[in-house]
């Protein structure tokens, strides 16, 4: 073991100069870990103990070797004893806060945390770095959004090195559906202007922030506010603070504070929407998921009623849906709709599309439980249409209810104005079904949304909100949550109308001289003049809507960037082809950016087939036979004789069953047997987008990104 290593007793010092007469014990016992033999490590460390109690080298290791094997009451012993013996140690503090993480008990392992990195002078210690990493992840479980993204950056920071594995939970969290930008933004601590009075103690607080000592930096700034309450960026770094250290109420109304003060209505307005988005005691009433037990009187008619019913639609649950259900699986699993599935698509309307009241469940006689049915739906302004519905359905072999179970909030996130559950005809086009939805969304913002009460707005909707002098920021916060939500992406125009409605000034164009590339808001990057900004800047703020996973920002800067014959070099055009073309939701669009390539392509001669194989996916997904037949038709008359493609199309059209696995997959050019038109129900292969989402993220969702993804990536 190298002795100018930091000593695992968490003092900064080397392990030479600290705890050198435990060197050949601490090499044994990590002889024992590297050899998988974590409970004879554990062994020696106490026999050890045993003969030169109190050491902190040892403890520090007893207590990762424990907590290892999921000893944690043992650890929790041996963690308070390192405390008593060692009481500054920030490596003892570090354990304390990770078995507080591990028991969920985030906001104490939080303020153990910052017991640890108070007590760091010069080297930190290994084990304060797990702890960081191991609060934020607890932290992200827990939904504290603001808080984990702290912990994890900061993690970030001092890592380095090879170690990005906070930076990957990051971009993960920003795929989520629905986090709205204005989380997925980094948020850091501003300073003041040159010549401030207190401008050198405030960057004594940011250099604190940055070490992670948010706890001495808020008792450091508590102590300089009283003396600036005319200053509001003092109220921002505080709320910041705040939240930093898991303290979401104060968290949102520090942010509320700060957003009434004499600042830019932008700056205003993401603050009280940080405020709406993270203030624990705001929720707006929500249905509440329902579970409803029925007698069966007839099983047998039952069954028949149910082969009758055009309103009861059979369910095939996938082995690994059957396993969500406790205790014996059901006999059937159906959907209960409110009208019948037209049998013709094309010319369906969205008043014509049937909902989904609610799931029925059938379970047959059990040991100790007779024949049943269950219903899940909400308990909501539709609920005793539901339960009429099911009884007409089924009539006398139905019999009497026998219990109800609340399951908490509707999952459609608390938000039923923007929500709904569809059963669209198996035969509709994805255009049609792109249609509907885009029908029933301009619906849900113009008219359901603005009537709904809001508790950001006082129990208000919208509407009763406008002209009332004291909701006017937080109507115009709330709406921008709204614009902010990822299934709103590409309804500008609704948006404009919306504002209208609601008597509220539109977006501004941002000049591109008042921009800074490295901070400006995530959310305002779309409404930045980019023709007039540097390229240099231009790329900052491409690889900022990158990182955070904003793709209407990322494409108004991508079309900007393809007009540049001096953007990044080391961002080769046909990357920034592919992904403009990934974030354009409309179809023909997104053709219409392949077009583009195809002609940059040709103009560099360059094959266009790779163009030809996205355009060619895209049909497919769409279920577009047409244009999918019209594209593999062209592929293989020209482009056959490139290896690539000829892989990526063996690949493709195996994975959607238009060739057998046997037809030569993977072969060079002229092998196997390229069909002359795909087969029907061919994009059943691939990934299906939901029907209908509410847009609104919650904690817990575990949703990747709602954009509809075009590339497809042979193995």
């Amino acid at each position: 073991m190298d002795p100018y290593t930091l000593c695992p007793c968490g003092s900064g010092k080397k392990l030479k100069f600290c705890c050198s007469d435990l060197i050949h014990e601490i090499e044994k016992i990590h002889r024992m870990i590297e050899g998988d033999q974590p409970r004879a490590a554990l062994r020696h460390v106490e026999q050890t103990l045993a003969k030169r109690p109190g050491r902190a080298s040892l403890l520090d290791l007893k207590a990762m070797l424990q907590m290892s094997l999921e000893e944690y009451d043992e650890a929790d012993a041996t963690i308070q004893e390192f405390l008593k013996c060692e009481p500054d140690s920030p490596a003892a503090h570090a354990h304390h806060a990770m078995l507080l993480a591990d028991r969920g008990e985030t906001t104490a392992a939080v303020e153990a945390l910052q017991s640890a990195l108070e007590r760091v002078e010069t080297n930190l210690p290994q084990r304060v770095l797990e702890a960081i990493g191991a609060v934020g992840h607890a932290l992200l479980m827990s939904g504290d959004v603001v808080a984990a993204r702290a912990h994890l950056w900061l993690y970030e920071a001092i890592a380095g090195g090879n170690d990005h594995r906070a930076l990957e939970l990051l971009v993960r969290m920003n795929q989520m559906s629905g986090l709205p930008l204005l989380l997925r933004d980094r948020m850091a601590l501003r300073g003041l202007p040159a010549g401030h009075p207190v401008k050198a103690e405030m960057e004594v607080v940011q250099r604190m922030a940055a070490a992670g000592k948010w706890r001495a930096a808020a008792a450091q700034l508590d102590e300089l506010l009283p003396d600036h309450l005319d200053e509001p960026l003092f109220f921002y770094n505080r709320a910041l603070l705040s939240g930093y250290l898991a303290d979401p109420k104060n968290f949102a109304a520090g942010m509320r504070l700060y957003a009434r003060q004499d600042i830019p209505t932008d700056d205003a307005v993401e603050a009280e929407a940080l405020g709406q988005l993270v203030d624990p005691e705001l929720r707006d009433e929500a249905a509440h998921a329902v579970r409803i037990v029925f007698e069966l009187k007839d099983e047998d008619a039952l069954v028949e009623r149910i082969a009758d019913s055009k309103l009861v639609q059979n369910m095939q649950l996938s082995p690994e849906e059957l396993e969500g259900f406790e205790g014996p699986k059901p006999r059937g699993y159906y959907m209960l709709l409110d009208r019948e599935v037209p049998e013709e698509a094309e010319n369906l309307t969205r008043d014509d599309v049937p909902h989904v009241l609610g799931f029925v469940s059938h379970f047959g006689r059990q040991t100790d439980r007779a024949e049943r049915l269950e219903l899940t739906t909400d308990r909501d302004a539709q609920f005793d249409t539901t339960l009429e519905t099911l009884r007409a359905q089924l009539g006398d072999a139905l019999g009497e209810q026998l219990e109800e179970e609340d399951l908490g909030d509707a999952q459609h996130g608390g938000d039923a104005a923007l929500s709904w559950r569809w059963h669209l005809p198996p035969n509709a086009s994805a255009k049609k079904r792109r249609e509907l939805l885009r029908e029933e969304r301009q619906v849900a913002l113009l008219e359901r949304w603005p009537n709904t009460p809001r508790a950001a707005l006082g129990g208000k909707t919208p509407l009763e909100a406008v002209g009332v002098e004291e909701l006017a920021l937080p109507l115009l916060a709330a709406v921008l949550l709204l614009e902010q939500g990822s299934n709103n992406v590409g309804f500008g125009e609704t948006f404009v109308e919306l504002r209208n409605k609601l008597q509220l000034p539109q977006h501004d164009t941002i000049a591109a001289d008042e921009v800074d590339a490295d901070t400006a808001p995530v959310v305002r990057i779309s409404r930045i003049d980019l023709s007039a900004l540097p390229s240099d800047k231009l790329t900052m703020l491409y690889k900022r809507c990158v990182l955070v996973n904003a793709t209407d920002a990322l494409g108004y800067v991508l079309r900007e960037a393809l007009k540049r014959d001096d953007f990044d070099p080391s961002l080769p055009r046909p990357k920034l082809y592919e992904q403009l073309f990934t974030v354009e939701e409309d179809s023909d669009k997104a053709v219409a950016v392949l077009d583009e390539a195809r002609a940059w392509a040709k103009s560099e001669g360059q094959s266009c087939g790779h163009w030809d194989m996205l355009e060619l996916q895209l049909h497919i997904a769409d279920n577009n036979s047409e244009g999918a037949n019209r594209l593999l038709t062209h592929l293989r008359d020209e482009h056959m004789e490139e290896p690539e493609i000829a892989q990526q199309m063996y690949q493709l059209l195996y994975m959607i069953g238009a060739i057998p696995p046997d037809a030569g997959m993977g072969a060079g050019p002229g092998m196997g047997a390229i069909p002359s038109d795909i087969p029907a129900g061919a994009a059943a292969q691939m990934p299906a987008a939901p029907q209908g989402e509410s847009g609104i993220w919650t904690p817990g969702s575990e949703t990747e990104s709602a954009g509809k993804s075009k590339l497809w990536t042979p193995d």
